[in-house]
């Protein structure tokens, strides 16, 4: 099926801005809502649903110019959106020489860090008025909210909080994207800075096409005004009625073919493949047209893109294996293979364009957002014209045929494809049954700093904030936080993640209660077949079903290290070995010809702990591979013994996925008994999930 898709239009306006831009109709509209908030000195909440390539990012930081005491925080899901928007801001924003912007990854802020500084001296040194914006993810406001950065000085843990509630532009971007744990963490973090600086003024600035029900909920429980950027521009419209300066285009027209493919089978790059005369019939016509191709797997786009270079093109790949600090320059390589990594954040335009894309899509979300990675500019009729090959499960061609038209809009194309796919789980349940829990953990680590503790306002806020949030008493809240906090079963509804990639940073250094039982499921491997940078880290199930391997141990490890890198980069990556924690450490050699079946081999003592939160121990990965198997049994024999947080259920993967819908990317492991049994089995947040929706009666937390 092929569609004409138009291109997205907007009229700019002759009102004051930015350095004489001419703005759209939402930039000015934020602006004034904001610039209301922080001057009435109130705390809102400013919901932009402007489309992608609409200019939200001038949107969002415009107030830096207009009000000099404001300062922005910048959440964003993804580290690549980060660097994306640090170059917007940097470009589109005009502040004073003084002022600064700055981004906080894991990454970067390791890179910047002084000699002898500690991360949290860092941070310090990275919250003064110099810096009116920073960029981070939400991992550093979990750190920063629970106090877990570590520090020698007593009491210094929660001074970056304190620093950080001086931002009152809070920019929360991409907001569909955050999974339902992110967002009820997020909510949070809205709720703990309006309980205890009620008198400071917020707008918390929230981007998305698609607004989300359960945040609602939880907004109007924190009692928070919520405003419209798009239900206030009629009224702008009509009240001030603006002279229009003109017509812009933000998202160019192109052609759309939608390629039926079975995804489950994981092969789309066989298929584009197959498939690729298309492509070189394109080329041969706009020879010098650039282009992109977005896979799901990792495994996929590597073998792709070597496919690719045989057939002499060069190729330039961007994934979670790839060269992250030569990411741009395979972003500008005439084709780049990439994943989800440049779903978001990587504006495709000058060096970096691409004329052409192929994707696949399992959800709704993830077409909209890579198909919105071409076209984001200003020409009516794009030289060379823009091609788009999407891959997606054959009922979602064949409703989309009986619902759009040959010739369709942005919006139309979006309102097509979002009722053309399943709606897959949303975990809505998890934050009935789980989400205050994080907010009580808030409450206890108030409790430290206020000493009338009885009698305190801001504590009674936080009770009061917690009950109205999820309509649940907070002595109940808190008997089962505490309860769960006895086991040492909070941490991974606290962390969100379950497997924080931040964790190095606090683990053994700071005593956190619930060291040593949790689930790391990433292996450090030592890739052969990249000798320029070949110490890496990734998924478990990746390397050890893809990758050819050989465990050693981590003295050999970095013993490896200290053989291959110069002595600058040694400190930094025997430092991370030394502190980070994963499920073991191998040397990669090659890739399989099959994939390696992988499955947890379950006690017996499983058969009594199903449909439950439960800790266990006694578990032990295994293979289909003899070889690899032999190899697991000596890595689990040679370890100290752990207990994991767990939910079992007694029905094997495709069963459980099928019943729930579960989301194409949900970490569902597959699971056998002694008696060879197929079960399925998920690992702390993903086990609360699980829990959360698996409709049993009979499913406790224990």
């Amino acid at each position: 099926m092929i569609l004409q898709v138009k291109e997205a239009i907007a009229q700019t306006y002759k009102v004051p801005f930015i350095d004489g831009i001419h703005p759209y109709a939402h930039q000015v509209v934020q602006l004034h809502l904001i610039q209301e908030t922080i001057k009435e000195e109130k705390q809102r909440i400013i919901w932009n649903q402007a489309m992608t390539g609409a200019g939200k990012t001038l949107a969002n930081y415009s107030p830096l110019t207009k009000l000099p005491r404001s300062r922005a925080l910048g959440v964003y899901p993804v580290n690549e959106l980060i660097k994306d928007q640090f170059h917007s801001v940097q470009a589109g924003v005009p502040m004073k020489q003084w002022e600064e912007v700055t981004v906080w990854t894991a990454e970067k802020m390791r890179m910047d860090r002084r000699p002898g500084e500690t991360k949290i001296d860092q941070i310090y040194r990275m919250t003064t008025p110099y810096y009116r914006a920073i960029l981070t993810n939400p991992d550093h406001l979990m750190l920063i909210a629970q106090e877990r950065l570590y520090s020698f000085k007593k009491g210094d843990a929660v001074q970056p909080f304190y620093r950080l509630a001086e931002y009152n532009l809070q920019i929360f971007d991409e907001f569909h994207l955050y999974d339902i744990a992110q967002v009820n963490f997020l909510a949070q973090w809205m709720a703990l800075l309006k309980s205890l600086f009620p008198h400071k003024a917020y707008a918390f600035l929230l981007s998305s096409a698609t607004p989300r029900s359960e945040f609602f909920r939880l907004a109007e429980g924190m009692n928070m005004e919520i405003r419209n950027v798009q239900e206030e521009i009629e009224n702008w419209l009509q009240s001030e009625q603006p002279a229009v300066a003109g017509e812009r285009v933000y998202l160019e027209p192109l052609t759309l073919r939608l390629q039926p493919t079975n995804l489950q089978r994981w092969d789309t790059g066989e298929q584009i493949l197959k498939e690729w005369d298309e492509v070189e019939s394109y080329l041969r016509e706009w020879p010098k047209a650039k282009g992109l191709i977005i896979l799901d797997s990792i495994h996929e786009a590597q073998v792709l893109a070597s496919a690719l270079r045989e057939k002499g093109y060069d190729v330039g790949e961007v994934h979670g294996l790839s060269d992250r600090m030569h990411s741009r320059e395979a972003l500008a390589k005439p084709i780049t293979v990439a994943t989800a990594t440049v779903e978001v954040g990587v504006d495709f335009q000058g060096e970096i364009r691409k004329d052409f894309l192929l994707f696949e899509a399992r959800n709704a979300g993830s077409f909209m957002q890579r198909i919105g990675r071409i076209g984001r500019g200003s020409r009516v009729h794009p030289d060379p014209p823009l091609q788009v090959w999407a891959y997606v499960p054959a009922y979602v061609e064949e409703q989309i045929k009986e619902l759009a038209c040959d010739e369709i809009s942005r919006k139309e194309l979006q309102s097509s494809v979002t009722a053309a796919y399943q709606r897959y789980q949303d975990f809505f349940p998890y934050i009935e049954k789980v989400g205050g829990i994080n907010l009580i953990h808030g409450y206890h680590l108030a409790r430290r700093h206020h000493m009338d503790r009885d009698q305190n306002r801001v504590l009674q806020r936080l009770q009061e904030i917690v009950e109205d949030m999820y309509h649940l008493g907070f002595k109940e809240q808190e008997h089962q936080y505490l309860d769960w906090k006895r086991k040492k079963m909070v941490e991974p509804v606290l962390s969100f993640r379950g497997q924080n990639s931040l964790e190095h940073q606090l683990w053994r250094q700071s005593g956190w209660e619930e060291e040593g039982d949790t689930f790391y499921p990433e292996i450090w491997f030592w890739d052969e077949t990249t000798p320029d940078l070949p110490l890496k880290k990734y998924d478990y199930q990746f390397v050890l079903r893809r990758r050819k391997v050989q465990f050693i141990t981590k003295e050999e490890m970095a013993n490896r290290v200290r053989n291959h890198f110069s002595e600058q980069e040694q400190d930094k990556w025997l430092e991370t070995l030394k502190t980070d924690r994963v499920l073991g450490y191998a040397v990669a050699s090659g890739v399989r010809e099959k994939p390696a079946k992988l499955y947890w081999r379950l006690p017996p003592s499983a058969a009594y702990q199903t449909e439950k939160v439960v800790r266990l121990g006694r578990l032990q990965l295994q293979s289909d591979d003899p070889l690899l198997d032999e190899q697991l049994k000596d890595l689990f024999l040679g370890s100290s013994p752990k207990t994991w947080i767990v939910y079992m259920i007694k029905r094997s993967v495709g069963e459980v996925t099928d019943l729930l819908r579960l989301p194409p990317m949900f970490r569902l492991h597959s699971a056998k008994t002694r008696q060879g049994a197929d079960w399925s089995i998920a690992f702390n947040v993903d086990a609360f999930k699980l829990w959360s929706v698996w409709s049993n009666g009979e499913s406790v937390v224990q």
